[in-house]
Parts: C-alpha cells; structure tokens; sequence
C-alpha cells in the first residue's frame, strides 16, 4: 500500500511539475534572470525534487524502519558488525561447548559406565560383605563355643586341681594317721601308750546360774583334766604347769554354749594317743546338752548262760560280755560317763546261784536300776528272765 501510495503521489507530482513548467514555459517566465525554457527546466526540476523530498519525507513518516534506518544506519550497522564478531564468538564458544559438551557427554557415557562398574563391583563386595558376615557370625559363635568349653574345661581343670589337692591333702592326712596309728598299736604293743585318743579326761556336768561364770567353770575342768594327764603320764609329779594345750577356739565355743543357761556335759577328751612320760596332750572339748537318757527299768543288754558255762570263770566271762553290751547301748542312747556301779553281793550271789543252777540255759538282762542322764554313771543291774523253780527273784539284781 505504501509503495501504490508513493506511486501515485509520484505521478501525481509529475503531471503537476510538467504543467507547471508548461505553463511557466508558455508564459516565458524569467527567474533570477534566466532564459524562460531554462526557468521551465528549473522549476521541472524543482518539482522532481520536491517529488523526491516529498516521497522520502512521507516513507520517513509513515514507516519507522525507513526514519530507523536513515538516521540510524551507521549506528545499526556497527551494532550489526559488533553482533556479527559477537555471533562469531557465541558460534566459537558454542563449537568450543558442544565439542566441550561431546566430551562431557563422553565422559559422563564414562562415568556412568564407571558408576555401573562400580555399582556392580558394590553389589558384588556387599554380597562378600554379608558372607563374610554371616561367616564372622559363625565363627563369633564357635569362638563362643570354644570360650565357653574353655572355661567349663578350665573350671573342669580346677575343680579336678581342687579334688586332686584335696585327695592328696587327704591322702596325707591319711599317711600321716596312718603313720600314728602304727607308732601308737607300736607303743600299745609295748604297753607305752598312757591315754589313748578321744580318751576322756574329765568330765562334768555344768549348769551355770550365772553366764559369767562360764570361764570359771571351764578353768576348774581344764585343772582338772590336767591333773589326770600328770596321773597318767608322769605319774608320782606334782603338777605345776599345763601340760593339756586346747585350741582358744574350743574355749569360746564352750564358753558361748555354757553362757545360754541350759545343763551341759562337758568332757575334755585327748586328741591323740600319748605315751607314758611325754610332757603335753593335744585335747578338744566334747559339749552335748544334758538330757535323760536311760529309765528306771531299761533293758540295756540280755546274754544266754550255755549249758556248759558253769565254773565260775565261764560265768564270769558271760557276765562280763553282758556289762559290757550294756555299757555301749548306754553310749548309743548317749550316756558319756564310762563308770559302772555294781550291787557286789547281789553279783557274788548271782554267780554262785548259776554256777549251781539246774536248767541247761539261763537268760539274763543288764538293766537300768534308775533314771541316768547324759553325765550320770550307770547304775546297773542283772536278772534272769524266768528264775528257776522256787525261788524268788533277788532284789539287789532282779
């Protein structure tokens, strides 16, 4: 539209600038003093030129470009000149990034085969990682097993150190007993042996009324324990020094037992066998609680008198054995005092009323003759079970 526009108005302009150098022609007109057809070619040629300025100064207001580009145009074109070298520099640096962006895509095609091998490489050491685990596991646990036998082989080990020691220990002890048991049957058989061990020395019955007196009372039984040991061993000495040596343990336990205020019998019994003329004893104290332990009419020991035991020695020998099981059911019920009291005349007339009996047998019971406790003598007497025909039982023995 633009260029119709400028094309029109061209011929338009044209024909007005031929008419008017026609006319100005025709009239002969002069301007600054020229010939008339001169002043015609003029104006012509001012008309063309107003044609010329009128069509640029209409392209250069209505169209910008055209106004940009006449005015601007040295400025566009450096500006085009200087975006050309930077073009050519964004072209190079843009060949310099994709060579630039090949590589790295080379290298990162690298890496990730890299980060694959390695990923790989990671599932394959994880793989060895949980077997290594799963081995360490097992040998934690035999190791554990192994800890474990150790200390039950080690615990094993002492306890049999401990047995063995204790059975050497007690082999020792053995040897060593065994060693005072032949010196002492050595010095029995020599009659050299003057206490025999676990012989007693002294014996009493002690009930105190009052718990401080419990060492007195200890003092005078530990006398008289040791004036039985000078009696026995060094017979025809006074004694004037302690030949019984007591551990200071033995001491207090009986002290604390006498202090509860109870009846107690006390024996200090030798620990050893000693022989005649040495100068010490090793004893320990024997406390038991007193009690009663026989009844008026306790039947300790019965014996059958054979048809043949008829002198006096045989019957003696029978009534011998029969005192003498009683005396040790006595010490199994718990009597501790050895001492044996007799009706002699009763026995004198027992022995001769057997020695002239006329049954083949006869049967005889050991009884008691009263109520004895732990620390009484025994009072014993002997019947017949069934006395011969006529005669009435004796009461001194039945």
């Amino acid at each position: 539209m633009l260029i119709l526009a400028l094309l029109l108005l061209g011929g338009v302009l044209a024909v007005m600038g031929d008419r008017l150098g026609t006319r100005i022609g025709k009239a002969r007109l002069s301007f600054l003093r020229m010939r008339p057809r001169r002043t015609a070619v003029v104006f012509t040629a001012i008309t063309g030129s107003l044609i010329s300025a009128l069509s640029f100064a209409v392209l250069i207001t209505i169209n910008d470009r055209w106004r940009r580009g006449l005015f601007e145009l040295g400025r566009i074109e450096e500006s085009l000149w200087t975006t050309r070298e930077n073009l050519d520099s964004i072209q190079d640096a843009l060949a310099t990034s994709r060579e630039a962006l090949v590589d790295a895509e080379r290298s990162r095609n690298q890496a990730e085969a890299e980060v694959q091998g390695l990923a790989e490489r990671t599932d394959r050491l994880q793989a060895q990682t949980r077997e290594l685990q799963h081995t360490i596991n097992m040998l934690d646990g035999q190791r554990q097993q192994l800890l474990n036998e150790q200390d039950r082989l080690a615990k094993a080990v002492d306890r049999r150190d401990q047995e063995l020691g204790a059975l050497q220990e007690k082999i020792n002890t053995q040897v060593n007993a065994l060693d005072t048991l032949r010196r002492s049957i050595t010095a029995l058989r020599r009659g050299d042996v003057a206490i025999a061990s676990n012989e007693p020395l002294a014996m009493a019955q002690v009930a105190l009324p009052r718990p401080s007196e419990a060492q007195v009372a200890i003092n005078s039984l530990l006398n008289q324990a040791n004036r039985a040991a000078y009696e026995r061993l060094l017979p025809g000495q006074q004694p004037t020094r302690q030949l019984i040596y007591i551990p200071t343990s033995e001491v207090e336990r009986i002290a604390r037992d006498l202090q509860t205020g109870h009846a107690w019998i006390v024996t200090i019994r030798s620990a050893n066998n000693v022989l005649l003329g040495e100068n010490s004893l090793l004893a320990f104290a024997d406390v038991r609680p007193s009690r009663q332990v026989l009844e008026a009419g306790q039947i300790l020991a019965s014996t059958v008198v054979e048809e043949d035991e008829r002198s006096p020695e045989a019957v003696n020998q029978r009534l011998s054995l029969l005192l003498a099981t009683a005396r040790n059911q006595a010490s199994r019920l718990g009597a501790l005092n050895t001492q044996t009291i007799l009706d002699d005349e009763a026995l004198t007339t027992l022995v001769q009323t057997l020695v002239s009996r006329t049954d083949p047998q006869a049967t005889l019971e050991a009884f008691s003759l009263q109520d004895g406790d732990t620390g009484d003598p025994l009072h014993l007497g002997i019947r017949w079970q069934s006395p011969p025909p006529g005669e009435a039982p004796d009461p001194g023995h039945g």
